[in-house]
């Protein structure tokens, strides 16, 4: 694999590079001070961790952490999948009282989506059951629609006193992320971002199930300043 000059940068900065995936010499956790470059899926990407930042990957997810001590691998944060009438739908869960910050990450095809662009047809009659199913759950997952403007929220957000919206965008990509609010002033009751590079979207959640909520306005900013140092490699 060949790095970006964007991404040689962030290894001659900290140092250290962690191969992160399931094949041949890759880790499933990466920790410290270190540049985890990650292969999930079809997307291939690195992310920049400081002291107390972990990841960890359980095909076909990755979990990120912030923590003084790492967690034992029961304790982490968790993908859950429930199957329904026409598929499966996942989400991330915490244990009760988890007051680490934290999100988890999955990788999917852009055609698995109905709305994240303006110009992708509303026709939805060739698509089998199956389909159609995957693209609406997904669709409330990253719900933002990218035009002319950039990316702007839709009817799948909800109103929009109800939600804090930022634009994000790297070397070769672009996304957005969303904190939804609940009714404790300046607390979120989850977060959900989006980054699309190509075909691949690289979605991320973290829902809080405990309070006082560990999501808050700065655990926000916090995410969102490390999503904005993920690189995709080819």
């Amino acid at each position: 694999m060949t790095a970006t000059p964007v991404f040689a940068s962030e290894v001659d900065r900290i140092g250290t590079v962690v191969k992160v995936g399931n094949g041949l010499g890759d880790s499933a956790l990466a920790s410290g001070k270190s540049v985890a470059s990650i292969s999930q899926g079809d997307c291939k990407y690195s992310l920049a961790l400081l002291e107390h930042q972990h990841v960890q990957f359980h095909s076909p997810d990755v979990v990120f952490l912030e923590s003084k001590v790492i967690p034992k691998v029961e304790h982490w944060p968790r993908l859950a999948q429930a199957e329904m009438s026409a598929g499966y739908d996942w989400s991330f869960e915490e244990n009760s009282n988890f007051k680490s910050k934290w999100f988890g990450l999955m990788c999917e095809s852009a055609e698995n989506f109905g709305s994240l662009s303006s110009d992708q047809s509303k026709s939805t009659d060739d698509d089998s059951p199956e389909l159609q199913f995957v693209k609406e759950a997904n669709d409330l997952k990253c719900p933002a629609t990218l035009t002319k403007k950039g990316w702007v929220p839709n009817a799948n957000a909800g109103s929009p006193e109800n939600y804090v919206f930022h634009q994000l965008g790297g070397n070769n990509w672009s996304g957005f992320i969303f904190g939804f609010k609940n009714e404790l002033a300046g607390s979120m009751r989850r977060i959900n971002f989006c980054l699309v590079h190509d075909g691949d979207v690289l979605l991320g959640s973290a829902i809080n199930s405990s309070k006082p909520s560990w999501i808050n306005e700065k655990a926000f900013e916090e995410i969102e300043s490390t999503l904005k140092a993920v690189i995709f490699v080819p």
